[in-house]
């Protein structure tokens, strides 16, 4: 498995390798440690984790976009090194070394397709560079054996430009609580644990929670914002920044929360086919989300009703904790209902079993 992070702090890319192993098979992980402070090497649930740490030359380049070219050619000759039946690609910016390693090999390449990568950069670099990556998913996806896609929403893309179907492997959770557990106490708490970009509602929510002295919020995470939102909630009594949370952490912080913040800037192309972890988190422990309404994320909560969708403005986040504050009777039968939705399906049990499914179709010959 091949993915352009630290390996260790990226969920799905740790469930799919537990549940392969757990299958029967040998998986090895890929990894790019950005920070080049990591260890080369290490050994995570007794699978291997090999890493291109960002040294020497790479240094040299101002940029990880830039760095893209010398990341694909260190990691194709790590991977040459290593016996592999499959090569297995998270996202567009691994595929060219799972594709240049097929035509060396003769090997199956699986494309786990996380997101629409063009639409996810398009934002923060020129033009080109997004016009590129388009071009580069064109030409390198359909060359691929098997597509995965994180969510019908990103398959109906991906499918798009491959000319056949993706299966759709969710990022649900793999633990879900046996039976709805109340949340604990006064007063009434607001949790967001996810990536802090100013697409994701967290300044306004903590603006708006520092003017409700009954309510409170609870953020963890990191990157670009990660300062910006120490310095927010350091000057407020009810707002409190805890940091990177660790992954076995997640789902417990969750659930000492009443509710979950997963309001996305619907504007931006890349949150209208997003499915955040943190509906699945919720639900497993039987939290209530709170959504931009009019997001394919919504037609999810909506439809299991298990949450509230609202503008993505102060005023309607601002709303919706005021309503499940004062209606707990509201907030626990929607928490019941994530449970419940969970248990049914949207949990990474079965999730796990297309994978494998996938897999083991990959065996048979062509």
């Amino acid at each position: 498995m091949i993915v352009s992070n630290d390996v260790v702090h990226d969920s799905r890319v740790l469930k799919e390798g537990r549940s392969l192993k757990s299958a029967g098979h040998e998986v090895i992980f890929l990894g790019w440690d950005r920070s080049g402070k990591l260890s080369p090497n290490e050994v995570w649930e007794n699978m291997p984790v090999l890493r291109v740490r960002t040294e020497g030359g790479m240094r040299a380049v101002p940029t990880d976009v830039l760095r893209n070219p010398l990341w694909w050619r260190r990691a194709f000759r790590l991977a040459q090194s290593l016996a592999f039946d499959v090569v297995h690609c998270h996202d567009l910016d691994t595929l060219p070394i799972g594709v240049r390693l097929k035509r060396q090999t003769g090997k199956r390449l699986v494309y786990d397709c996380h997101e629409v990568f063009g639409y996810m950069i398009e934002e923060d670099v020129p033009s080109f560079v997004t016009s590129y990556a388009f071009h580069l998913e064109r030409r390198l996806a359909p060359l691929a054996d098997a597509v995965i896609a994180v969510n019908p929403a990103v398959a109906r893309y991906i499918d798009g430009v491959t000319g056949r179907a993706s299966i759709v492997i969710q990022n649900c959770e793999d633990t879900v609580y046996d039976a709805y557990q109340p949340p604990p106490g006064p007063p009434f708490t607001v949790t967001y644990v996810g990536t802090l970009h100013r697409s994701r509602f967290v300044l306004e929510s903590i603006e708006a929670i520092a003017a409700m002295p009954d309510a409170r919020l609870v953020v963890g995470g990191s990157k670009a914002l990660t300062e910006t939102v120490r310095a927010m909630c350091s000057q407020h009594a009810n707002t409190q920044f805890v940091g990177l949370v660790p992954r076995d952490r997640v789902l417990s912080m969750t659930a000492e929360g009443h509710a979950i913040l997963s309001m996305f800037d619907p504007t931006l192309r890349i949150n209208q086919v997003g499915m955040p972890n943190k509906i699945f988190e919720a639900m497993a422990v039987g939290r209530p989300s709170i959504v931009t309404k009019g997001l394919w994320m919504s037609d999810l909560v909506d439809r299991e009703d298990c949450g509230i969708a609202v503008p993505y403005t102060t005023e309607g986040f601002r709303d919706a904790v005021t309503r499940l504050r004062d209606e707990p009777g509201l907030a626990e039968r929607l928490g019941r209902n994530g449970i419940a939705a969970a248990k049914r399906e949207y949990n990474w049990v079965m999730e796990s079993r297309k994978l494998i499914a996938m897999y083991e179709g990959l065996r048979r010959p062509t």
